[in-house]
């Protein structure tokens, strides 16, 4: 496993029956121990299932933790277990059975972990749930103990939601399973449309200590903040416990039981775990340029995150081909929702994931209505992010996303446009958005160009970073990168050999309406990722000086790192590019 599990701690079992498993795995040992080999085997067969929780069909209304849904526990690791004897192991079907060959009159027990594994030859995954309080170990159901005897046997074993009625009694045995039912709906989307697959290791972190604390970040104590994806290539970045340990790669899952704001559980919130699968996807399938950070359904976005979050939602949706979104919260009592199908009343265009989410839904589905006469399904779109969604010049957004699809969809193109033009983006775009007239409504026309070019030896002035649509939040979001429209001002340069470059940009106020910008940030992108970059703090001049860059086609993401609130004046800047 990619963390190298640092944090290993002993065996950990809690009550009822869900044990936590020591992150090594089992099996293994000097050899089994004498009378395990009897000669003779029995079958041991049965169905693994799980409690799911519903949401009411009351809106609004939350989970109705009364009516549970047994659920198969699809492609799970099945184990039988036996002391001093090796573990016989094999994975259930789509329904949740599974069938052994053990040693007749042995005692053991059966254990289902929360991992579906894969090897050999295409397709393949390994996914795991974990427990990230309790040094990243798998979360596993074991059964009580039998003695196999000298005939066939059926054990089944089923994950209750251990709900008592008036909250969770401890265990919530139901819950890593829920939580990997939905990766299995996610992997299968996926399959559909490429039947090899490989898909790299994911491991996906859940306690029921996992609250949305943002005082401190530190999933050892389940201090998580929100459920998200997190990878980090370079391996960099640590958490904030009190001692700081490298962050492992994953999907973190809020889990923390409470009536009030704090309480939020999202093991049983399938659009919310597909979602940040999605995200997944688009990290290790396509390729993600979002920057993160806050956003909401009504917020005027960065086009990377209106992209990677309109995606996130489409992707949950269609992984559950289901449109309405939902997220309990106060415990179970309430929910957040919206759908996919239907207009959400947030500012439509190219900044919204709102927009985004409902043409890429309407792209899938097969349902018609209104303005949606595309019915590809998700072979075209999988194509797209797996093709010219990584290798486009631009960043990636709604337009290098339509682009693409139009162009290898002609027969729909025409449909397609209809679904730009109905969420007001420009309906025949390029990559890079050019002939968008759209600049966030009644807003600031510093949005536009999306693009603007930089020549070499050219010096932009008036290059703003605006926050009519808001930024960050001074308090609690201050070392965070501004995410809004507007945040960010980005350039096409098209460099036609190698070249040393400089790249210099200096805070500078045109009008009495602008101040200047007191901590320029410059990043140079090639293809999303980012070869340059200038982002000293304490000074309002940036420059990256004396650096080599082959010839190609860069985008350069200019802004102030200072920019926090919404409607605060521009802080403004010039810039330029030099080389020989």
């Amino acid at each position: 496993m990619p963390q190298e599990f640092s944090r290993l701690a002993r065996l950990f079992t809690t009550l009822a029956g869900l044990t936590v498993l020591a992150a090594c795995g089992g099996g293994g040992g000097s050899g089994p121990a004498a009378g395990c080999d009897t000669g003779s085997t029995v079958t041991v067969s049965g169905k693994i299932t799980f409690d799911r929780l519903v949401f009411s069909t009351t809106p609004d209304g939350g989970l109705n933790p009364n009516a549970p849904v047994e659920s198969p526990a699809r492609q799970v690791t099945v184990q039988a277990v036996s002391d001093g004897c090796p573990t016989v192991a094999t994975t259930t079907d789509a329904n949740g059975d599974y069938s052994l060959s053990v040693p007749a009159n042995r005692n053991m027990f059966i254990r289902a972990r929360a991992e579906m594994i894969k090897s050999g030859s295409a397709p393949t995954w390994t996914f795991a749930v974990r427990d990230n309080t309790s040094a990243d170990a798998i979360y596993a159901l074991d059964g009580s103990t039998f003695n196999t005897g000298t005939a066939n046997v059926t054990r089944n074993l089923r994950a209750p939601s251990d709900w008592n009625g008036n909250g969770y009694s401890a265990g919530r045995r139901a819950a890593p399973f829920a939580i990997l039912d939905t990766v299995y709906q996610a992997k299968q989307l996926i399959l559909s449309a490429n039947a090899n697959a490989d898909f790299p290791e994911l491991n996906l972190f859940w306690s029921e200590d996992n609250k949305g604390s943002t005082n401190t970040f530190c999933p050892d104590t389940g201090d998580i903040g929100t459920s998200f994806y997190f990878r980090d290539s370079t391996r960099r970045t640590n958490d904030d416990c009190a001692t700081p340990s490298q962050l492992p790669d994953g999907i973190y899952v809020l889990g923390y039981y409470s009536e009030d704001a704090l309480g939020d559980t999202d093991e049983y919130d399938s659009h919310v775990i597909a979602h940040e699968f999605g995200h997944y996807f688009e990290d290790r399938f396509s390729r993600s340029d979002s920057i993160g950070g806050q956003h909401g359904l009504g917020d005027r976005l960065d086009l990377r995150v209106a992209f990677g979050e309109g995606w996130g939602n489409a992707f949950g949706s269609m992984s559950l081909n289901d449109p309405q979104y939902r997220d309990s919260s106060r415990g179970v009592s309430q929910d957040f929702g919206f759908n996919l199908e239907s207009d959400q009343g947030a500012p439509e265009g190219w900044f919204s994931e709102a927009s985004v989410g409902e043409i890429l839904w309407d792209v899938f589905d097969s349902a018609a209505d209104a303005g949606d006469n595309v019915a590809l399904g998700f072979t075209p779109i999988y194509t797209v992010m797996t093709g010219e969604q990584v290798d486009t010049d631009a960043l990636t957004s709604i337009y290098s996303f339509a682009t693409a699809l139009r162009s290898q969809n002609a027969g729909s193109a025409g449909a397609i446009a209809d679904l730009l033009r109905n969420e007001d983006i420009d309906s025949t775009p390029d990559d890079f958005g050019t002939g968008e007239s759209n600049a966030g409504g009644d807003i600031d026309p510093r949005a536009l160009p999306i693009y603007d070019e930089l020549l070499l030896g050219q010096q932009k002035t008036g290059v703003c970073s605006v926050s009519f649509a808001g930024s960050k939040d001074p308090k609690t979001e201050l070392e965070a990168n501004p995410n809004k429209l507007g945040n960010h001002r980005f350039f096409r340069f098209v460099n036609e050999t190698n070249r040393l470059v400089t790249i210099r940009a200096q805070g500078a106020a045109r009008t009495a309406a602008e101040v200047a910008a007191t901590d320029p940030d410059i990043y140079v992108l090639r293809r999303g990722e980012v070869v340059l970059a200038g982002t000293s703090t304490g000074t309002n001049v940036e420059t990256i000086s004396g650096q080599q860059l082959a010839a190609g086609t860069y985008i350069i993401d200019v802004s102030d790192f200072d920019t926090t609130g919404i409607n605060q004046p521009p802080r403004c800047m010039t810039l330029s590019i030099t080389g020989s």
